[in-house]
């Protein structure tokens, strides 16, 4: 996520007393669990841009919002927190996912869920006429945007699962869990520590020379391993780091692990 992308202002206190409204012991439907958010007198803007939307537009924001919500409930395992680990490289603050519970393996993460809408020609050419300039002149693409080889186009990548970052030795695993995504987890992870899964083998340049992830760090590889004056290193301008470019590929849905 580019967090130098303006939000709407909200009071974490409002936030918390709508989550209080909802009973963790038995969860609602989406569209129920979203209906204090609708009916608080706090959070106007919202009841604005639902004002003119369908039923069916309703539930998909009311599902999409959910998803966020279901994050703050007792039963939660994750929150999103911000990362400097890309700051050198992009400038800016990233998001990152931290246990906040022990987690162990083979364990699915649904609250970390996620989802893919396709963009069309038009949507796509509008994210990219909001697309902010980055510091040394160029486009802060949103990390969100990703390319499907299956289907040919641009989609969107919805929902808490899109702030998991890549680890070239991951703790988690992409998985399909219904008509979401979510992730399972490989190995013990401790509170506090980063949940991360694997992107791809060339996600970050050939073999991923440009990886800047915490497992490349220690063992001096990708982006920290040392590099021949003399050689061709064209490729770090091409570096793709949270945030940084537009268009990039993710597993696609097909060939992604479902829940048994």
């Amino acid at each position: 996520m580019d967090m130098g992308r303006r939000l709407p202002k909200y009071n974490p206190s409002e936030v918390l007393e709508i989550v209080q409204k909802v009973r963790p012991a038995c969860l609602p439907p989406n569209l129920t669990l979203f209906r204090p958010v609708i009916s608080s007198p706090r959070l106007p803007f919202v009841r604005t841009y639902l004002r003119t939307k369908a039923p069916k537009q309703i539930n998909c924001f009311a599902t999409h919002a959910s998803r966020y919500l279901e994050l703050y409930l007792p039963t939660g395992t994750i929150e999103i927190a911000s990362t400097s680990r890309y700051t050198f490289q992009t400038g800016k603050t990233e998001l990152c996912v931290l246990a906040t519970m022990q987690l162990h393996p083979g364990q699915v993460i649904r609250e970390l869920r996620g989802s893919l809408a396709d963009l069309t020609p038009e949507q796509d050419e509008e994210l990219r006429r909001t697309d902010r300039k980055s510091t040394d002149g160029g486009i802060s693409r949103d990390f969100s945007v990703i390319h499907s080889k299956q289907k040919r186009c641009n989609q969107l990548f919805l929902g808490p699962a899109r702030f998991v970052n890549h680890d070239c030795h991951p703790n988690c695993e992409l998985i399909r869990d219904g008509r979401c995504i979510t992730f399972r987890v490989l190995r013990p992870i401790n509170v506090g520590e980063e949940v991360t899964a694997w992107y791809g083998a060339d996600y970050f340049g050939e073999n991923n020379r440009d990886c800047l992830c915490e497992s490349c760090e220690i063992a001096v590889a990708g982006g920290y391993a040392p590099r021949d004056p003399d050689s061709d290193d064209s490729s770090n301008n091409e570096a793709q780091t949270p945030g940084s470019s537009r268009g990039q590929v993710l597993p696609d849905p097909a060939y992604v692990h479902s829940t048994p």
